[in-house]
């Protein structure tokens, strides 16, 4: 079973204004309650979706939680994305070290991403 749980980075989204990116990097930028201005850099990123909440609100209630601090930012244990991508890839990218991150807002948007490190996380003026 799904499971999500803390990652390193412990912060409340509310409101991802912008995804961009390609070539396996990705920055998302978000703004929390306090308006304060942030930027999560993903580096070596081999999938990547992102779906308004109605398409994950069966999905993400669902998991299983063990998180000690409510955050924006979880990653996602027995990942079925994980294995999804896994099967899809035919063998042509190494899995020990993917890790499935999820990420959502206040308002609607939810990103799942796969990739083999660890975000970057910086404030932005």
């Amino acid at each position: 079973m799904e499971k999500i749980v803390n990652c390193e980075i412990i912060i409340d989204i509310e409101l991802i204004e912008n995804i961009s990116g390609g070539n396996q990097y990705f920055e998302i930028e978000f703004v929390t309650k306090e308006k304060d201005r942030y930027k999560l850099s993903f580096d070596f990123v081999w999938d990547m979706r992102y779906s308004i909440e109605n398409g994950y609100i069966d999905k993400f209630y669902k998991f299983e939680r063990s998180n000690e601090v409510e955050s924006s930012i979880y990653i996602v244990e027995n990942s079925d994305y994980v294995k999804y991508f896994e099967n899809q890839s035919s063998g042509t990218r190494p899995m020990k070290d993917v890790k499935n991150y999820i990420l959502s807002d206040k308002v609607d948007t939810v990103v799942e991403i796969l990739t083999i490190k660890e975000p970057l996380l910086e404030k932005i003026k």
